[in-house]
């Protein structure tokens, strides 16, 4: 590859507000990992595009009308640009609902005036698919994070999505997957990469003078889950471990997308929900836990998964009890799995039980070889061969 630093436009499954505000995910951490690679000059973030009314309006109530961090160097009532750094521009526009067409004549005018020529395009977004034909990119990358066909909450475009993972498997250059299992979606199996899930080990092993009282406070031992309360968790199961542990404290940690869920487990005295932490937060959380569970239903979408607490649980040294698939058996040496409600409260007394400063030592060493660092460098590497 030339000397030359590399110029990508990332369409984004999330918006820069929603990182800002907390929200962690793979997208967030590639994108934090490449702005620091030097072989990346500068990257431009298109904000995650809204698919319906409802969308565009959190979108531009969000990310358009509220103040964000950065220097705004374009903003009207639809589009707001933001120089967040040297290397990195958020792009945030709204337009793309109304006129696909005029959204990508905008973003067009906008990477020209950037001097972005010889760029790549590199999406996490498969609800658009018009920048293969709409932008004029020397590579076209995908990253397929889960498979949105499976998710429930985007049930009404699920025909739309197939159609798109289609073309994506037809025209993209280099595909890369977060499960094993992801690489079933794409027929082209000599561009397409699983890349699983990473961890930033130094973030997770800080330490914390001060332990934030909500579970300070909260009577120990701590069975503890990390992550969005949604479908994906097994509420049965966790009930089930309520009623079979009344001695210990359950502890939630992340936002509800469901009232009702909460609804459900106020009955527990020992359930504890406390809501969505920032990523400066979390490892303290999750050091004042005595055992992580990963408790998700067995279904499609959950095989297309990798789920980051895994490597988090892992990174504060802490045991592990989850229900089967996500990729979670490459550990299996370390992590207690089943999907039967009694062997799963079986394993986990046996974790709470068994846990030494060898095992620990174990866990963390099992991630090492897992940073998004390197993930990004097995990425960029790939990237490079293509070029």
């Amino acid at each position: 590859m030339s000397e030359q630093k590399l110029q990508i436009v990332m369409f984004s499954m999330s918006s820069y507000s929603e990182w800002q505000a907390g929200v962690q995910n793979r997208n967030y951490h590639i994108l934090q990992n490449l702005i620091k690679d030097e072989r990346v000059g500068k990257v431009i973030t298109v904000d995650y595009l809204p698919p319906t009314w409802k969308r565009f309006y959190k979108n531009w109530q969000r990310n358009i009308l509220a103040k964000t961090a950065g220097e705004i160097t374009v903003s009207n009532p639809l589009v707001k640009i933001i120089k967040i750094s040297d290397k990195l521009t958020v792009y945030s526009s709204v337009f793309s609902k109304i006129s696909k067409k005029k959204f990508y004549g905008q973003l067009k005018r906008f990477l020209s005036r950037e001097k972005f020529k010889n760029f790549i395009v590199w999406s996490y977004y498969p609800l658009d698919v018009d920048y293969f034909k709409e932008l004029p990119a020397k590579l076209f990358i995908f990253d397929t994070v889960d498979n949105w066909c499976e998710h429930p909450s985007y049930e009404k475009f699920k025909n739309q999505l197939k159609e798109n993972y289609q073309i994506i498997d037809r025209q993209a250059d280099l595909i890369f997957t977060v499960s094993a299992d992801l690489q079933k979606l794409y027929e082209d199996s000599n561009k397409v990469y699983w890349i699983s899930n990473g961890v930033d080990l130094k973030h997770y092993q800080q330490s914390y003078p001060i332990i934030n009282r909500d579970i300070g406070e909260i009577k120990k031992p701590i069975i503890g889950y990390v992550g969005t309360i949604q479908d994906r968790l097994d509420q049965d199961l966790l009930e089930y471990l309520a009623k079979s542990n009344p001695d210990k404290s359950i502890v939630m940690v992340g936002p509800i997308w469901y009232p009702q869920i909460k609804e459900r487990f106020k009955k527990f005295s020992n359930i504890y929900f406390l809501g969505r932490k920032s990523y400066e937060e979390v490892p303290m959380y999750i050091q004042q836990f005595d055992v992580g569970i990963i408790p998700h239903k067995i279904d499609k979408f959950i095989k297309s998964t990798n789920p980051m607490k895994m490597y988090e649980y892992l990174a504060c040294q802490k045991p592990v009890v989850s229900t089967a698939g996500g990729d979670i058996e490459q550990f299996k040496d370390l992590v207690y799995i089943t999907n039967d409600f009694k062997q799963f409260n079986d394993y986990l007394q046996k974790a709470l039980k068994d846990d030494n400063h060898q095992l620990k030592e174990r866990r963390l060493a099992s991630v090492k070889d897992h940073s998004w660092l390197k993930k990004v460098e097995e990425m960029l590497n790939l990237l490079e061969q293509k070029l």
